[in-house]
């Protein structure tokens, strides 16, 4: 099977100090337009990504012809990536076209002031953009590791000394659905909206989580959400903890993400492992009588199914076994693994329906998941996917 390519490239801080904030609040604005009215077709709400033609560059983009057939990756319904950094922080757009085509001619709202005097040697479409890393030069290195360069003998992309004839064509070892999830981790919204809510004070959390709670590296093995939603669920709680009467339902409702994000991760990995080269009909399992693919296409699941599949699914159970034999028990045993996920989902449950949860049941959570004095569940979890 064919893999997916995606493009990687990188924002020059002297062309614009905010370029990708530029981008992010057209997209918020085009998605308000949208939810009143005032943009037709839901095909409205995007921004355009050019890459801006060096002026030390006289030949054309040798690769150019790669880049643009992408296009017929996107329009054949595959999801297809930009990855943006500054070498100090890490988006990931979702693609909806490539042209060499000067969109400014046509779509000049829909494009960044600051294009205005540039040319480009190519244009990207952009439904949405997400934020992997926040001010983390070392994060970025991590994550941009995961992705192999298709002109540079497929090796991981290397932020100092790889980033030659950009944008770079990779692909990745495990595909991941960066924005497959949306609706179920961010009520509908754009992840754009999310991120701009949350800029700097993830950013701070973030890096104070990593060095003085969980360690660079439980921290570089959680996925990206898991570690936004963790530092969002955390600035609430640190501004808040002394109010005994505050509401901290909002609180709750991000630790909750950050566990569910966290066990759809590992349970799809291995999932995938276990079943995917197995008939579709002996890898269908079902949660209130849904049918879940166990291979390749395992969807996002709440915590309420994810406790399901662990605690009840004889083919989860057999999965384990041929590729994690020696985690059977911690993922399926009702009081390990499955025992956390409802803990943490008769908090959510009230909590996602507009009723008050209190400081001490959300400190109870928050202190399991994130281990303040005993083990914490996601180092446990966390640790597993070594």
């Amino acid at each position: 099977m064919t893999r997916p390519h995606h493009l990687v490239s990188v924002w020059n801080p002297s062309y614009a100090v905010d370029a990708v904030d530029s981008h992010v609040n057209i997209l918020v604005e085009r998605a308000r337009a949208h939810r009143d009215k005032r943009l037709a077709s839901e095909d409205d709400v995007h921004v355009w990504w050019g890459r801006i033609t060096s002026p030390r560059r006289k030949e054309p983009l040798p690769h150019l012809a790669d880049v643009l057939a992408l296009d017929d990756q996107i329009q054949a319904g595959v999801p297809t990536y930009l990855y943006l950094t500054d070498y100090h922080s890490l988006y990931v757009a979702d693609l909806s076209e490539v042209t060499v085509d000067d969109v400014r001619t046509r779509e000049r709202a829909a494009v960044p002031g600051y294009y205005k005097d540039q040319e480009c040697d190519v244009w990207f479409g952009i439904w949405d953009i997400r934020r992997v890393v926040a001010q983390d030069a070392r994060a970025v290195i991590q994550e941009l590791r995961k992705l192999h360069n298709t002109r540079y003998h497929d090796q991981p992309v290397s932020l100092y000394g790889g980033m030659v004839e950009l944008p770079l064509l990779v692909w990745r070892e495990t595909e991941m659905d960066w924005f497959g999830d949306r609706e179920a981790l961010t009520e509908g919204r754009l992840w754009a909206e999310r991120d701009a809510e949350l800029r700097g004070e993830v950013a701070r959390l973030s890096a104070d989580l990593r060095d003085n709670l969980f360690g660079e590296r439980i921290w570089h093995l959680m996925e990206p959400a898991t570690r936004t939603f963790l530092a969002s669920a955390e600035a609430v709680v640190r501004a808040r903890r002394e109010d005994p009467a505050f509401d901290f339902s909002g609180a709750a409702v991000e630790y909750a993400k950050a566990l569910e994000t966290e066990v759809n991760a590992i349970l799809r990995g291995l999932m995938n492992r276990a079943y995917s080269d197995v008939d579709i009909n002996r890898r269908m399992a079902y949660v209130d009588h849904k049918p879940v693919d166990l291979g390749r296409a395992f969807p996002h699941q709440g915590l309420g199914a994810l406790r399901k599949l662990l605690a009840d699914e004889p083919l989860v159970k057999e999965g384990l076994k041929r590729v994690a034999s020696g985690q059977v028990l911690y993922f399926t045993d009702e009081y390990k693994l499955p025992r956390e996920l409802e803990k943490v989902q008769k908090l959510r449950n009230p909590a996602a329906h507009a009723e008050p949860v209190t400081r001490d049941e959300v400190m109870a959570v928050r202190d399991a998941l994130m281990g303040i004095g005993q083990m914490g569940v996601l180092v446990q979890l966390v640790a597993r996917k070594v």
